[in-house]
């Protein structure tokens, strides 16, 4: 048995890979602790899972503002001497860092204390976490296909995305009725990420008369502070009643990419393993302000693999077409779900369990 630090607070995009992996590790009889953020998000999140033990370290994101930069770095000083304290009193084997700021501060204090250091990008396009703290990696696992110029023979490994174990496929007309539509409806769900998408938001509410007309029902997932919209409902092309729901969070995202039909999404790499795992149609739209762009990469190569339809944001008018098109061609649908499963098969953490096994014995080859 080995004892394993998994840093992976700040957003969704970082914890939920890190709680996969970290339950993954716990079935195959390992000791894990997860190094999360003081963010709300975090602790939400974090209470799905009572018997994982979370800590809290200090930290806050980087920015070139002068008054917010000296805090970013009084931050890191207080989160480098948490980190040291921390590894020492835990006796850990490995620390697994998923980026952002939470990690920089434990994982400087890993390298002081000569424990292995292991980091996962999840995005096709690195970010800066990962950039800096590359040097001090024993591994870097990237998506298929990544590339990482200037390092070690052996250092950089191609991993899929860690999904979470209650991430799966449940049977959809249950999961409609559960989330309080009809179990015959024809759901658009509408998912922004952890932090949600105004622009989406907006574009479902604004297009929900004209998706009722198609006999649409409309689950709009909005994010913190953004559900500023009202439920209601609307006589449909058939003269059934159709409803669109706005919620600020969800607790249960397999029974919402289940009950969907269509999934209207931003390209995060976590909402992209999931909507292969749950194998469900989508129309991405990247957040075209995401940190160099990752988003858009990711987009691009999932609709490469004929996993989904992308629409950038400056097009939004084109999404209700291709949402419709989506929705009727059930060609287009059994070809994308062939796809998706294809997509999903690499998303095994499998390989990447036995690897950290090595790597926490001191056997990295």
């Amino acid at each position: 048995m080995s004892r394993f630090i998994i840093s992976c607070g700040g957003t969704g995009g970082h914890l939920v890979p890190g709680i996969a992996v970290g339950q993954a590790l716990i079935k195959a009889g390992h000791e894990v602790s997860f190094v999360i953020s003081q963010k709300k998000v975090d602790e939400r999140l974090m209470q799905k899972y009572p018997d994982l033990h979370a800590i809290k370290t200090p930290g806050v994101a980087f920015s070139k503002n002068p008054v917010r930069l000296a805090k970013f770095l009084l931050e890191l000083a207080k989160a480098i001497r948490f980190g040291k304290k921390t590894l020492k009193d835990g006796r850990y084997d490995a620390l697994i860092s998923f980026g952002g700021f939470t990690s920089l501060g434990v994982s400087f204090a890993a390298a002081m204390l000569k424990i292995p250091i292991v980091l996962h990008e999840a995005n096709r396009r690195p970010g800066k976490a990962v950039r800096l703290l590359g040097r001090f990696a024993t591994r870097i696992y990237v998506p298929y296909g990544v590339k990482i110029p200037k390092k070690k023979s052996g250092q950089v490994k191609y991993a899929g995305y860690p999904i979470r174990d209650e991430i799966r496929k449940l049977p959809a007309e249950q999961s409609k009725e559960a989330l309080g539509f009809s179990p015959s409806a024809n759901i658009v769900l509408i998912l922004g990420g952890s932090q949600g998408a105004l622009a989406l938001n907006e574009w479902g509410n604004y297009s929900f008369d004209k998706l009722a007309e198609q006999n649409m029902d409309v689950l709009c997932i909005c994010g913190p502070g953004k559900d500023k919209f009202q439920d209601r409902e609307k006589a449909g092309g058939n003269g059934s009643t159709r409803k669109i729901k706005f919620i600020e969070f969800c607790d249960n995202m397999a029974a919402a990419m289940s009950a969907a039909d269509v999934v209207v999404a931003r390209a995060g790499a976590g909402t992209i393993a999931e909507l292969a795992r749950c194998r469900v149609p989508s129309v991405i739209i990247p957040y075209p302000h995401a940190a160099d762009n990752h988003q858009q990469e990711n987009a691009l190569c999932f609709e490469k693999q004929g996993a989904c339809v992308m629409v950038p944001q400056n097009q939004i008018n084109r999404l209700y077409e291709e949402v419709v098109e989506l929705m009727r061609n059930e060609n287009v649908r059994e070809q994308m779900l062939r796809n998706l499963e294809r997509v999903d098969y690499t998303n095994d953490t499998t390989k990447m369990v036995s690897d950290l096994e090595m790597i926490a014995r001191g056997e990295n080859k």
